[in-house]
């Protein structure tokens, strides 16, 4: 499991991208293993998602497939909300990413945003101290492995 900052849509999904090289890897391992898949929820999520229309087609039939699965979004809310009270610093702005790893129990964030990734890994966010692993290029294609793939918690 994976949540995709939405701000990697294009790195992902789109072959023409610059940087498609770095992050083809992740659509790859999402596709070849039986039970990974992309995560997601949240107000705020599928604002940011609404926004991505020209990967509509392609968010859509990972829906189908079960590759793009939702969670809670009450619950994903509600963590984002109390993750804000903890840290209302404007610069962290991915409070809805942090908590659909909370609420999920995934361990793996993709993004491109290098300001979040000290948010995303700030243990006292998280009830268990874990802190998600990161994939932000191709030096991290480790990371796309069976020990990161875990039962999903909290599924829609």
């Amino acid at each position: 499991m994976i949540v995709l900052d939405t701000n990697s849509y294009s790195s992902v999904f789109d072959s023409k991208s610059s940087d498609h090289s770095d992050f083809r890897s992740v659509l790859q391992w999402v596709l070849d293993q039986r039970q990974a898949c992309f995560v997601y929820g949240g107000t705020k999520y599928k604002s940011e998602l609404k926004k991505m229309i020209s990967y509509y087609n392609i968010v859509n039939q990972l829906k189908k497939t079960g590759k793009f699965v939702e969670i809670d979004e009450k619950m994903i809310d509600d963590n984002a909300k109390l993750l804000k009270n903890i840290c209302p610093d404007k610069a962290f702005n991915d409070e809805h990413v942090v908590a659909i790893v909370n609420v999920s129990g995934c361990k793996l964030v993709c993004t491109k945003d290098k300001e979040s990734i000290p948010y995303i890994k700030t243990k006292d966010f998280y009830s268990d101290k874990k802190t998600p692993k990161i994939y932000s290029s191709a030096k991290n294609k480790k990371l796309l492995s069976k020990r990161n793939i875990v039962e999903l918690k909290n599924r829609c």
